[in-house]
């Protein structure tokens, strides 16, 4: 498990606090749900030749759309002061105290990513910029021993300078075979760890009559079948006992 920057973590929370107030949790939340609800339906791997990639980027690019265009509809969130607008090809929610874009997961992860694996910036240049925001303001230039300082200015600590990180990703992953969708929030940076800090924001339950969509087991989500038809059921025949007399039961 890793171990996130506990100041970056404390800042995640305050801000996941104030995003959930303002309803933009919930209102991502049910938004990534039909979406990902409808791309399942119309996945069509052997009629269509539909993969993995396909379903990933169809559903990324119809979450960013969707919410770039029912955002500015929503009275809640106007009242909060959230406004949606694109930069560089991506929806960006910006609030009052961060910017948020939103990160789709690896299929092949499911619900499960590796948050130290399965995250790369150098090919977004929106997601690149914005790492290296956060990685000025959390992580800056060390001051060189040799130079003499036109001004004794002193060096944020940790937990002021994280503050200072505006920059939000909203990660979320799904699972083909039982549609449960999950969420996190993840402060990017530019260093080799990716993150300063990441922590959960939703996680859909399985319907409670239906203990097989738990999407724990293997092969879950690992986008084999689309998982719509039943398990073939063996078909058995049994055959009387023979005893030892030679007599049958």
């Amino acid at each position: 498990m890793t171990s996130w920057d506990p100041h970056g973590h404390v800042h995640l929370d305050s801000l996941r606090t104030s995003f959930a107030e303002a309803g933009l949790i919930d209102f991502v939340q049910a938004a990534v749900a039909e979406v990902w609800r409808i791309n399942r339906e119309r996945h069509e791997p052997v009629e269509a030749y539909d993969d993995a990639f396909t379903l990933s980027v169809l559903s990324s690019r119809n979450l960013a759309n969707r919410l770039l265009a029912e955002v500015p509809d929503s009275a809640a969130l106007r009242a909060a002061g959230v406004v949606a607008s694109k930069e560089f090809g991506s929806t960006v929610l910006h609030t009052p105290r961060a910017d948020v874009r939103l990160v789709k997961a690896p299929f092949g992860s499911g619900r499960h990513p590796s948050f130290e694996a399965d995250f790369d910036w150098a090919d977004s240049e929106g997601r690149q910029a914005a790492a290296l925001r956060n990685h000025a303001a959390y992580d800056p230039p060390s001051r060189d021993p040799q130079a003499e300082p036109l001004f004794e200015l002193p060096l944020p600590n940790a937990a002021e300078a994280v503050i200072h990180c505006r920059e939000v990703f909203l990660v979320w992953g799904a699972e083909l075979r039982t549609g449960l969708t999950a969420g996190w929030l993840g402060l990017p940076t530019a260093s080799a760890q990716r993150w300063i800090a990441v922590t959960p924001v939703w996680w859909d339950e399985p319907p409670a009559q239906d203990s097989s969509a738990s999407g724990e087991g293997p092969g879950s989500d690992d986008g084999s079948t689309f998982g719509d038809k039943p398990a073939p059921v063996p078909s058995l025949t049994l055959k009387p006992r023979r005893q030892e007399g030679g007599n049958r039961l």
